[in-house]
């Protein structure tokens, strides 16, 4: 039995091989497959105090990604979410916690279940009743190589 072979020509297989290249882009999951880079996907419940808190540089330079906090006054709950800034998936690990004022904490990507976010860290919510309490924010996320971080002092009292 005779097997027949077809060689392919270069641009054939350049083509098998961007093809290729595109099917792994679209079928490989990502860390943030499930979250949809829509900055609306996924957003806090309550209203916004105006405020942005700037993740900053190694030189103290603002950039890379801001968050905002937001009250529920029907639950009494605070929640923050972290942008990356612009908005483009190329920032990569970025996280974010909330603190209660004894240390207690709430933080995405949750440590049992690691992710590497590219746009956005959140959607996360006090668990407690948070009237009269403040909140401080922890995060960071790495744009270019550079390692930017979020810290805020105690926020959102009262």
């Amino acid at each position: 039995m005779k097997r027949s072979t077809r060689r392919l020509r270069k641009p054939q297989l350049l083509g098998l091989g961007v093809m290729t290249l595109l099917l792994g882009l679209v079928a490989a999951p990502t860390a943030q497959a499930a979250r949809a880079p829509d900055a609306a996907a996924e957003q806090c419940t309550g209203s916004w105090d105006g405020k942005t808190y700037w993740a900053k540089d190694p030189a103290g330079r603002n950039g890379g990604g801001y968050a905002r906090t937001y009250w529920n006054s029907s639950t009494k709950r605070n929640c923050a979410k972290l942008w990356s800034s612009p908005y483009d998936g190329l920032a990569s690990h970025i996280t974010l916690a909330i603190f209660d004022e004894d240390g207690d904490y709430s933080i995405d990507p949750p440590k049992e279940h690691p992710a590497d976010y590219h746009y956005y860290a959140g959607p996360i919510y006090t668990w407690f009743e948070a009237t009269g309490q403040c909140i401080r924010l922890s995060g960071s996320l790495v744009r270019g190589g550079v390692t930017y971080r979020l810290q805020t002092g105690p926020i959102r009292c009262g």
